[in-house]
C-alpha cells in the first residue's frame, strides 16, 4: 500500500478490500479509491471535537495537524478534562490505558508541547475494551455519570418549577437519549426520593449555617391558594454570612385553623423550632399591617422587634392620596375604560400593533391596573401616555369607543404620573433582599419630602395631588425617627450616619443606646421598647434625582466634620462613636458591609453592632415573592403536591446555589 497523502488518514487505518477503520469510533468504511466517505464521516461525527484542517485533501504531515490540535487544547477549544462523550474526566489512569501502545516522543525540549502532543495522539488511538466497559458502567445506576446527571435533573425540576412527571414526557426522554444515549432516565418516584434526599442534606447544612449567625430577620405573610382552597404561612430569613447579606425561603406551611393571633404565633414557633432558630436570635420580624400579625408579633416578641412593611405603607399612602384629590379617580376611570375597550377587542389590538409597526416603534401593549396594587395605576397611565397618539387613531375608527381624553385631561395625567413616579421609584429601591434596606427608610423619607417640595405642578389636580401626598407622608411618617430598628440601622450605615435626622431628642436616645451596647455587648434590644412605625416612599420623575437631597447633605458633611446642631447629643459619647460620626459619610454607591470590613480595625465595637443591624430588610416583599414562587410550584400540572413536598421544593428553588450545591 502506498503512503497516504490526505490529512484525513491521521484518523483512519487502512484495511484490506478498500476499507478503512476510524481510529476514534472504530467504525469501518468503504474507501473506493478515494477519501470522500472518510471526510464525510469525520465532518459529520467528529469535527466538533477534532481540529481538522479546512482542506483535508491537501497534503500535510502529521506534525502540522498535531500542532493545530495542541494549539486548540492550549486555547481551551478542546476540553480534555471533561469529554462530552466520556462518562468521567480523562484521568491519568484512563489516558495511560488509551496510550498503552503509543510511542511517546521525547525529543522535543518543550514539556508543555510534549504533554499536548501526547494527548493528541491518545485521541487518535482506538479506545480499549477496558475503557469502553468503564464508560458504560459509569452510566449504570450508582455510576459517577449516572449520579451527576440525576442530580442535574433534580436541580432542573426544583429551580425551574417543573412537575415530577417531566421525566416521563416524550420530549424529555428524547432529549436525554440524544445527550446521553447510555443513560436510563429515572422514574418520577426515583426523582421524588432524590429530591427528599437533597432536601435532607441541604437543609441540614443550612441549619448549621444558621447556627453560626447571631442575628436573623424574618419576613412572613399568609397566602390563600385558590386552586386547592388552602391557606399557607410563608416565611423567609435574612442574615449576614461571610460579610454578605444572604436570604433564603424557609418554606410555606399549610394552615388548618382560623387565623387568630395565637394560632399564627404557634405556627411561627413551630417554624422556628423546625429550623433550630431560637427567639434570642430574632432581630426583627417584618409583616404587613394586618391586625392579626400586629398582635401575634407584638404580644409575643415585643413591639421593638416588629417592623411594619415599608412597601405596604407606600401602598396605603398612594391609595389615600388618590382618593383625596377631586376628579382624579374619574380621570383614571376614563383611562381604564379606554384600555379595557382596546384589550377586549381583537380588531383594536391588531390595529394597535399595526400602527406601531408602521411608525417604526417598539411593540408595546396597554396595561390594565389591579385594584390591590397602586403602582399598577401608575404603569397603566404611563403606558397610556406613551401610546396616546396611536390610541387616538384607533378610537376615531370605532363608533362605540369611549371618548378620548382632551388636551387638558392628558396634561393632568402627565402631572399625576410625574408625582407618583416618586413612590414608584421608592418601591423599587426598598424591595430588594440581597442588600440592606432597613437603613434606607429614614433617608428615603427625607428625600421624598425634598422632592415633593421641589415640584411645581401647574394644574389644579396636580397641585392638589402634591399637597395631599405631602400631607399623607407627614401624617404617616412624622415620628419615623423614633423607630428603634430603623434609626439604629441608619446611624450605623456609613453612607447616612446622622445627617438625615431632624429630631434631636430621638437622635440622642439612639446614640445613647448604641454607646451602652458598645459598653456591654450582652445587652439585647429587648431591654428597650420604642414605638414602632413603618416607612415609605421615594421618588424620581424624569428630571428629579431621588437621592439628590442626600447628596447635598453628604457634601455638607465633608465640609464640616461635626454638625454643631448635634454636638450636644455627642458630648457624653465615647471616643469611638464620636470619631465615627465626625468623619464624612461614604459614597452612596458604597456597599455598607464591605465598607465596615475596612472600618473594622478603627471601630471594632461599632463593627459588631453594624453587622447586627445592617442584616435586616424593611419590607415583607421577599415573603410575597415566595408566594409567587408557590403559585408556580402548586400549578395545574402539580396540583397533587402535598403541602410538605411543596414547601421543600420552594426551599430548594429559592436557595442560593452556594447553599444548594452541597458536595
Amino acid at each position: 500500500m502506498s503512503k497516504p497523502r490526505s490529512q484525513v488518514w491521521m484518523y483512519f487505518e487502512k484495511k484490506k478490500n478498500q476499507t478503512a477503520m476510524c481510529k476514534i469510533c472504530g467504525k469501518t468504511l468503504q474507501t473506493s479509491g478515494n477519501t470522500s466517505n472518510l471526510m464525510g464521516h469525520i465532518k459529520k461525527l467528529h469535527l466538533h471535537k477534532l481540529p481538522i484542517e479546512n482542506n483535508l485533501k491537501s497534503p500535510n504531515n502529521q506534525e502540522k495537524a498535531t500542532s493545530s490540535f495542541t494549539r486548540n487544547i492550549s486555547l481551551g477549544l478542546i476540553d480534555t478534562e471533561n469529554n462530552v462523550d466520556d462518562p468521567e474526566s480523562l484521568s491519568e489512569e484512563t489516558l495511560n490505558t488509551l496510550s498503552s501502545d503509543v510511542s511517546l516522543s521525547t525529543s522535543t525540549p518543550s514539556v508543555s508541547r510534549n504533554s499536548s502532543l501526547n494527548i493528541a495522539e491518545k485521541f487518535t488511538k482506538q479506545p480499549t475494551l477496558e475503557w469502553s466497559l468503564k464508560k458504560m458502567s459509569s452510566f449504570s445506576s450508582g455510576g459517577q455519570k449516572h449520579t451527576r446527571i440525576t442530580e442535574a435533573i433534580v436541580y432542573f425540576i426544583c429551580k425551574d418549577n417543573q412537575p415530577l412527571s417531566v421525566v416521563e414526557d416524550i420530549g424529555f426522554i428524547k432529549l436525554m437519549k440524544e445527550v446521553a444515549p447510555l443513560f436510563n432516565v429515572p422514574t418520577r418516584n426515583t426523582i421524588k426520593a432524590r429530591i427528599q434526599q437533597r432536601y435532607d442534606v441541604v437543609s441540614l447544612s443550612f441549619k448549621n449555617v444558621l447556627k453560626e449567625v447571631d442575628d436573623i430577620t424574618i419576613t412572613m405573610d399568609i397566602w390563600s391558594e385558590m386552586m386547592t382552597t388552602k391557606s399557607f404561612l410563608g416565611a423567609t430569613v435574612h442574615f449576614i454570612h461571610s460579610s454578605k447579606l444572604c436570604s433564603a425561603a424557609l418554606g410555606i406551611f399549610e394552615l388548618s385553623q382560623s387565623h387568630t393571633a395565637n394560632y399564627v404565633y404557634h405556627e411561627l414557633m413551630n417554624l422556628l423550632n423546625l429550623w433550630d432558630i431560637p427567639k434570642s436570635k430574632i432581630l426583627a420580624i417584618v409583616t404587613d399591617n394586618d391586625a392579626t400579625m400586629l398582635k401575634a408579633i407584638g404580644e409575643n416578641f415585643g413591639k421593638n422587634k416588629h417592623l411594619r412593611c415599608f412597601a405596604h405603607s407606600i401602598n396605603l399612602v398612594a391609595e389615600a392620596t388618590i382618593k383625596k384629590v377631586d376628579g382624579l379617580q374619574n380621570l383614571i376611570s376614563q383611562v381604564r375604560n379606554i384600555v379595557k375597550f382596546i384589550k377586549r377587542s381583537v380588531k383594536c389590538s391588531d390595529e394597535l400593533r399595526k400602527l406601531q409597526e408602521n411608525n417604526g416603534d417598539d411593540l408595546k401593549k396597554l396595561i390594565l391596573d389591579v385594584i390591590t396594587r397602586w403602582n399598577s395605576v401608575y404603569y397603566m397611565c404611563e403606558r397610556f401616555l406613551e401610546l396616546k397618539e396611536v390610541i387616538n387613531q384607533i378610537l376615531l375608527n370605532h363608533l362605540n369607543a369611549p371618548p378620548m381624553l382632551n388636551a387638558q385631561e392628558i396634561e393632568n395625567i402627565k402631572e399625576m404620573v410625574d408625582i407618583l413616579k416618586i413612590l414608584e421609584k421608592v418601591t423599587k429601591e426598598i424591595s430588594g433582599e440581597k442588600y440592606a434596606t432597613m437603613s434606607l427608610v429614614i433617608p428615603i423619607i427625607s428625600c421624598i419630602k425634598d422632592n415633593l417640595n421641589a415640584m411645581s405642578p401647574t394644574f389644579k389636580i396636580g397641585m392638589e395631588l402634591k399637597n395631599a401626598l405631602t400631607a399623607e407622608v407627614k401624617r404617616r411618617f412624622e415620628f419615623i425617627e423614633q423607630n428603634f430598628l430603623l434609626a439604629v440601622s441608619t446611624l450605623l450605615d456609613p453612607r447616612f450616619k446622622n445627617i438625615h435626622f431632624k429630631d434631636a431628642v430621638a437622635l440622642s436616645k439612639h446614640l445613647i443606646f448604641i454607646q451602652n451596647s458598645m459598653n456591654s455587648m450582652e445587652n439585647s434590644t429587648a431591654d428597650m421598647d420604642f414605638s414602632n412605625d413603618s416607612s415609605d416612599s421615594v421618588s424620581d420623575p424624569s428630571k428629579l434625582d431621588l437621592w439628590g437631597y442626600h447628596k447635598q447633605l453628604a457634601q455638607k458633611s465633608q465640609k464640616k466634620y461635626i454638625d454643631k446642631s448635634n454636638q450636644g447629643s455627642q458630648q457624653h459619647l465615647g471616643s469611638e462613636i464620636t470619631m465615627y460620626l465626625s468623619t464624612p459619610v461614604s459614597k452612596l454607591n458604597t456597599h455598607p458591609l464591605m465598607c465596615w470590613e475596612e472600618l473594622k480595625p478603627m471601630y471594632p465595637s461599632l463593627y459588631k453592632l453594624a453587622t447586627k443591624y445592617l442584616s435586616g430588610v424593611c419590607t415583607s416583599v421577599p415573603s410575597e415573592r415566595l408566594f409567587s414562587c408557590a403559585s408556580n410550584t402548586i400549578s395545574k400540572t402539580r396540583n397533587r403536591l402535598s403541602g410538605k413536598l411543596a414547601s421543600k421544593l420552594i426551599f430548594l428553588n429559592k436557595l442560593d446555589d452556594k447553599f444548594w450545591l452541597v458536595e
